[in-house]
């Protein structure tokens, strides 16, 4: 595959996402769009993140909700992946002038599909948040209406896919995902599972509810006795205690304990008379009743501001003024331990996926690269 980049959509801590416009493929048509993900890696890194990501999007493909992936390349400087062109991200629900409990059920009934389909397959995602939930583009009628789960760079297994084993419970270094949406066992570094990412899945609902989180502006390290003490009945106020009981069910599970789907997502659609199914997001709905504001009292603590984005909330110092500049605006590579890989991923990528030919191209003389860029075989990864 070759690709033209036309423009830059977003910039995370670790990679940056373009609109790619498709010069040769074996597959896509000419000039069609994708989404171009891109991150720094050295010869150093043995397992690259995107590699790991485009594995576990190939092993989760055939569902609505987990996006298309079309290419995979790497250069001795970038790493580079090609997939499905989407909107958004959810996090725009609660920018919106009258955000609906339709449309808030809408969203919470597909991330309880994607999480199943996800678990289904022996996977967790690491890190559930409304960042990590796009709407699709509209520009195909199947995907009006509907939400879809990125950035698997966290996946992992939780139990082996053919012996069906649960992997053992257990600490980890650090904190896996993003600290606001994080779950209490994860601020105690315990081995991530199902139960985790139900828990965050249950934060990301709320912050949708109420449009912020108590602990929201706080340090990364003092986040975990702020959240400890709110409850679930605390935080959803006086909206409906499905809400809050969501969170108390997600913080009383059991590490290798298999989550009640059906029930929850019958729970959360009981409140909508749409009978719709399945039921999508409608951008044209302003019926009552809204969300978006807390609701009630009853908080342990002051309430605080919600941040702009899904930060890590590193604390960022004051511009230096002694004109130094950094040589590389990229962060350090990131690679995958050898225990969370899933599987033979370079034999997957090489059976499922093309190839980038070359670097993608990009027109703006500042974005180019100093450096000659040379594409990297797979095999000798």
């Amino acid at each position: 595959m070759r690709l033209h980049i036309d423009s830059i959509i977003d910039r995370g801590g670790f990679a940056r996402v373009y609109v790619g416009q498709v010069n040769a493929s074996g597959r896509l048509p000419l000039k069609s769009k994708v989404a171009l993900k891109k991150t720094h890696v050295t010869k150093h890194v043995k397992n690259p993140t995107l590699l790991h990501e485009a594995a576990a999007l190939l092993m989760l493909k055939g569902h609505e909700s987990i996006p298309a992936v079309f290419a995979w390349g790497r250069s001795q400087y970038y790493e580079y992946l090609a997939l499905q062109l989407l909107g958004p991200t959810i996090n725009t629900f609660s920018k919106e002038p009258n955000p609906t409990m339709r449309n808030l059920i809408a969203i919470t009934c597909q991330m309880f599909d994607a999480l199943e389909h996800v678990h289904k397959h022996h996977i967790v995602h690491g890190d559930v948040k409304p960042g990590n939930f796009l709407f699709g583009t509209g520009q195909d009628n199947s995907q009006i209406g509907r939400i879809y789960l990125i950035d698997f760079g966290l996946a992992k297994r939780y139990a082996d896919p053919l012996t069906f084993e649960h992997i053992p419970d257990g600490k980890i270094p650090a904190l896996r995902g993003t600290p606001l949406y994080a779950s209490l066992n994860m601020h105690y570094h315990r081995m991530p599972s199902r139960r985790d990412d139900m828990e965050s899945l249950a934060h990301s609902i709320l912050r949708l509810l109420r449009g912020s989180l108590p602990w929201a502006d706080v340090r990364c390290d003092s986040e975990l006795p702020i959240k400890a003490i709110w409850s679930g009945p605390a935080l959803c106020g006086d909206y409906p205690s499905v809400f809050g009981e969501f969170l108390e069910y997600t913080r009383g599970m059991q590490f290798e304990e298999m989550p009640d789907y059906k029930r929850w997502r019958a729970r959360f659609r009981s409140l909508v008379s749409v009978e719709d199914e399945p039921l999508l997001y409608d951008s044209s709905d302003q019926n009552p009743p809204l969300v978006g504001t807390i609701s009630g009292s009853g908080s342990p603590s002051d309430l605080q501001p919600d941040p702009a984005s899904d930060s890590d909330h590193d604390d960022s110092l004051p511009s230096s003024d002694d004109m130094w500049f950094p040589t590389s605006t990229w962060a350090p590579p990131e690679r995958i331990k050898e225990e969370d890989l899933l599987g033979n991923e370079k034999e997957l990528i090489a059976r499922e996926l093309e190839i980038f030919d070359e670097p993608p191209k990009m027109d703006e003389p500042y974005l180019r690269n100093r450096r000659v860029e040379l594409m990297v075989p797979l095999e000798i990864i």
